[in-house]
């Protein structure tokens, strides 16, 4: 008697695909919603799923919080390489790299708040998603960045670097914050923000010059 087949397993490609789809309908529910309407079986009822199917996928509600973090970073710092492609001066590289990372999180106020202002996440948690390479290796993005803009005037030590590299990305994350919690405040142009912010690494913004008639 001949045995029955079993399912075939699924690709690689298609796994990604199932994983992906989860992931974009939680990430509607959360703009729609809310972190706190994010359940597995109403996650499951959007997808048209078995909540067994997102257990299948995903060990619980944190771990798929943790793919959404990640969905977005992955989306910002994809449109930072995007726009400087072609740019090579390092001065302008990190000017229009703080500039791409502000304008994300004002444009997309429900990324910031998923990313950054999520409620009922405990701290290890969120460490396990900070210390995550791919994490890591997006903040370290910009220490790249600012490595080239000091190696312009001197030969920066490792500490030099963390020091500018962190005061630069918690200002730029403290102007989104400023911006998307407290927008009825008059803050002052944004691009002038981070000029003034640039400066403190010898970026001098560019003045404009009014033609004589």
């Amino acid at each position: 008697m001949a045995t029955k087949q079993g399912r075939k397993p699924r690709s690689l490609a298609q796994v990604e695909a199932v994983r992906a789809n989860i992931v974009m309908h939680a990430l509607q529910l959360f703009q729609t919603e809310g972190y706190s309407a994010i359940s597995m079986r109403r996650l499951a009822k959007e997808v048209g799923c078995a909540p067994m199917t997102i257990y299948a996928h995903f060990d619980g509600k944190i771990n798929i919080l943790q793919h959404l973090w990640a969905v977005v970073l992955d989306a910002v710092f994809d449109d930072i390489k995007f726009k400087l492609d072609h740019i090579g001066a390092p001065n302008e590289r990190l000017k229009i790299a703080s500039q791409s990372f502000v304008d994300y999180w004002v444009n997309y106020p429900d990324h910031f708040r998923l990313v950054f202002m999520s409620s009922d996440k405990s701290r290890p948690d969120v460490d396990s998603f900070i210390k995550n390479k791919s994490t890591l290796a997006h903040f370290k993005y910009f220490s790249g960045l600012v490595m080239t803009v000091l190696n312009q005037r001197h030969s920066p030590t490792i500490s030099q670097i963390k020091i500018q590299s962190d005061m630069l990305i918690g200002g730029l994350i403290g102007m989104a914050f400023c911006r998307n919690t407290i927008g009825d405040y008059p803050w002052a142009d944004v691009n002038q923000l981070i000029d003034s912010l640039l400066f403190a690494f010898g970026v001098k913004p560019k003045i404009k010059t009014i033609a004589k008639s």
